[in-house]
């Protein structure tokens, strides 16, 4: 499978769909897969923070990746982030086997380190990865953001070929596109959707952002629009992106919550049970019907 993504692009964090008893539902993988890619989606990215990746057991994670890379037809990224390097690797291996484009390399969670150490984890993992790898800033996940050393000491990997930034800071993007400079066939991919259209005028390739999993038209009008040159139309886009996701993340509190209502949202398009895995918490009844009600007004009437 051809990894490179050479025009800007949408990458939703797929969720991982769970059965009622927690074992993940394959069947519900096909139909997100091609709900995604009716909505003019580029790659998918999966067992990432929106994919649950670190409350997923061995099996389930492998077999998420086999299966996701069965069912779509556009590239699959693959999350292995974790705090063990052996379990990140066959994770890797996994998603290799399976005919993954590329994995997605997060800092290792729990730890706080410093910048040499992550710099000389980074000298250990990366020549032993399969496949092309996106490193991946998600600092109030890992504790740990990317700072200049770190970007640089990455991307002089040559099997880095992509970054996604989920810091939700301007400036901090805006320092990989300059330290990229060097690397210009890196993607650089901004993780919070609020964000989008300012992270493509500061010279970002594309995005990942979690609504893109319940309005991925929208994300492809925005982009669409810009490659026109039509701004106003991609503004707008832009705001009602942004008006969706307050109404829809917001409705369970807590940052990580937005998550279960991401999977709430696709339970109300039919594609899945709105099951989380633990600790986070199932949408109740009457916030999985606010979900709904937001994506469908008109039936809610």
């Amino acid at each position: 499978m051809n990894h490179k993504l050479d025009a800007l692009a949408i990458v939703p964090p797929v969720p991982t769909p769970l059965a009622k008893d927690g074992s993940l539902d394959t069947e519900a993988v096909g139909r997100i897969a091609a709900h995604l890619e009716k909505g003019g989606i580029d790659a998918a990215f999966v067992l990432g923070s929106t994919g649950e990746l670190a409350s997923l057991g061995k099996a389930c994670r492998r077999a998420m990746i086999a299966t996701s890379c069965e069912a779509f037809r556009i590239p699959v990224m693959v999350g292995i982030g974790y705090s063990s390097m052996e379990e990140s690797l066959e994770l890797a291996e996994a998603a290799a086997a399976a005919g993954a484009a590329a994995v997605v390399l997060h800092a290792p969670p729990f730890y706080e380190i410093n910048t040499d150490e992550m710099c000389d984890w980074l000298d250990l993992i990366l020549p032993r990865l399969p496949l092309p790898v996106y490193l991946y800033n998600m600092p109030w996940l890992t504790g740990y953001s990317f700072d200049r050393e770190t970007v640089r000491h990455g991307i002089a990997h040559p099997g880095v070929i992509g970054i996604k930034d989920s810091s939700g800071r301007m400036d901090t993007l805006e320092m990989l596109v300059e330290e990229c400079v060097s690397r210009p066939e890196i993607r650089i991919f901004v993780g919070n959707e609020f964000l989008f259209l300012n992270a493509l005028e500061a010279g970002a390739h594309g995005v990942v952002g979690g609504g893109g999993n319940l309005y991925p038209a929208l994300f492809r009008e925005l982009i669409d629009a810009w490659l026109a040159g039509d701004r106003e139309t991609a503004a707008a886009r832009q705001e009602t992106i942004n008006q969706l996701g307050k109404r829809i993340f917001d409705l369970n509190g807590t940052p990580c919550s937005g998550f279960a209502t991401i999977k709430a949202g696709l339970a109300a398009l039919g594609l899945c049970e709105p099951t989380m895995a633990p600790p986070l918490r199932t949408c109740t009844p009457e916030v999985r019907a606010a979900v709904a009600s937001i994506l469908n007004p008109s039936a809610a009437a």
